[in-house]
């Protein structure tokens, strides 16, 4: 493929040409001739392969969203001859890095460090990888594939971006301020806390026969359920809600308030309104778990999942956070369930109900200080 200049090159030779035909100037023929072999040499050394096989090595497999991946291409001149100039192009989702590779000794290896940008969240291979080469004169540009490349599948998971939450209280600061849930339980194996009189209505069972006969008086064993506080977080996945790039710090922002719960000692449940995606109910374990949870959730159109359809058990023993979009919420629940809804985008705006409105995912972790 010719360049601009070998472009020009070509056209300056053709009107050489025509101009020496037709005032029978031998001189122009001439030197439009010698411009077209020169152009054909510049073809014919650009699209000369290069003498060196190159390997791409991932040094970081996972990455935050934003954060680049790190690779290393390694080229290797097992020929007698010292290899060309040339440069790599390599490809993550759609983004292409230009790489300069400086010639090679024969038989030796040169380790060229680079990294990819990452924009959004998924599983992306990476390639196809691509050498380039150009002529001395910059005439004409030589492309082809690097057919190694192809023989191996690479690919990255590129998971949503974390943040750490700091408040007056420093990272300890829990998302509910609640430590304990106790609520009233006739549950007797649940936590014993005092005796109290019987009253009509109390479960015949929780009265103690040993104080009753002491006192004369029914006496009933009085508990309260005593259990971790469990917190969820809902992802509102309808289109509606705001752009691409909305979305993507939407669920950033629910990676960093979850990883957040999780390292305060809480059991974290992560759901979100896309039916593909929805979650599970039982609390999730390890920081990986909301991270791989939440990589491949995708805006839904029509078919978004009703949030109260997420907790068919209902809001009981939970603490709930929706994070949306400018535009959202897409559903809402009765005004008697609690639950905290935050906005995130470059439009989201404060409103009944709403929490804290913030631009991205730094910016609500600025929010978050204040909210604390």
């Amino acid at each position: 493929m010719l360049t601009r200049s070998g472009l020009g090159a070509v056209l300056v030779a053709a009107i050489l040409a025509v101009l020496g035909l037709w005032w029978s100037y031998e001189e122009l023929v001439v030197t439009a001739v010698g411009i077209a072999i020169v152009v054909l040499l510049a073809i014919i050394v650009a699209r000369r392969p290069l003498r060196a096989q190159v390997e791409r090595r991932i040094r970081t497999i996972r990455v935050p969203r934003g954060d680049p991946v790190r690779v290393t291409y390694r080229v290797r001149n097992d020929t007698t001859h010292r290899s060309g100039r040339a440069t790599l192009l390599d490809r993550c989702d759609g983004a292409e890095v230009h790489v300069a590779i400086d010639p090679v000794q024969p038989g030796d290896i040169a380790d060229l460090p680079a990294s990819l940008p990452t924009r959004r969240r998924g599983v992306f291979k990476l390639g196809p990888l691509d050498i380039q080469k150009v002529d001395p004169f910059f005439l004409a540009v030589g492309r082809w594939r690097n057919d190694a490349d192809d023989d191996h599948l690479q690919t990255v998971t590129v998971h949503p971006k974390v943040y750490e939450l700091l408040g007056p209280q420093g990272s300890s600061r829990v998302v509910e301020n609640e430590s304990i849930v106790r609520r009233a339980a006739a549950d007797p194996l649940s936590g014993f806390v005092s005796m109290r009189e019987y009253v009509a209505g109390d479960d015949p069972r929780l009265i103690h026969w040993p104080t009753t006969a002491r006192t004369g008086t029914l006496m009933v064993r009085e508990h309260v359920e005593v259990r971790r506080p469990e917190f969820t977080v809902v992802v509102d996945a309808g289109v509606a809600v705001g752009s691409e790039d909305d979305f993507e710090e939407i669920v950033d922002v629910a990676a960093t308030v979850a990883v957040h719960a999780l390292r305060t000692g809480l059991d974290v449940v992560v759901r979100t309104t896309n039916p593909e995606h929805a979650g599970r109910s039982s609390p999730l374990r390890a920081e990986a778990d909301v991270l791989d949870l939440l990589t491949p959730v995708r805006q839904v159109a029509t078919d978004a999942m009703h949030v109260a359809a997420l907790f068919s058990d209902g809001f009981d023993h939970t603490s709930v956070l929706m994070i949306t979009g400018p535009n959202g919420p897409t559903t809402r629940v009765s005004a008697n369930d609690a639950m905290i809804t935050i906005r995130i985008g470059e439009e989201a705006r404060p409103g009944g109900g709403i929490a804290v409105a913030a631009k991205d995912a730094p910016d609500f972790v600025q929010r978050w200080r204040a909210w604390s």
